[in-house]
């Protein structure tokens, strides 16, 4: 799925986000990780603790590059397993009516 804004179609990225260490420390990375994000994308969904849709036209190196810069600075120098993905389809299942209706409520490539 490409989501579009202004008119520029944007691809979705799929982050996946395991902090190296669980309990208060890995809840500071991913917290860490959120803020991060909000840096790059006002535009994202979260469907899990360990996952974020961003809907960005910054390359998935980009943005792996921006958020181990980002953790790095906030003192998580070792931000444990962190996978950025573009996506050019996604498909599915079970969404919550937020996601759904946040997915719709930016226009989709007609080519994608």
């Amino acid at each position: 799925m490409t989501l579009s804004r202004a008119g520029v179609a944007m691809p979705l990225h799929l982050v996946i986000h395991r902090p190296p260490s669980p309990g208060t420390e890995g809840e500071a990375c991913r917290a860490a990780l959120r803020e991060a994000v909000w840096e790059v994308a006002e535009s994202h969904w979260a469907p899990g603790d360990e996952a974020v849709l961003v809907s960005s036209d910054l390359s998935s190196d980009y943005l792996l590059s921006h958020f181990r810069r980002s953790l790095a600075r906030r003192g998580f120098d070792d931000p444990g397993m962190l996978i950025v993905a573009a996506t050019s389809h996604i498909a599915m299942h079970g969404l919550p009516r937020e996601a759904q209706d946040w997915i719709a409520a930016v226009p989709q490539d007609e080519d994608a």
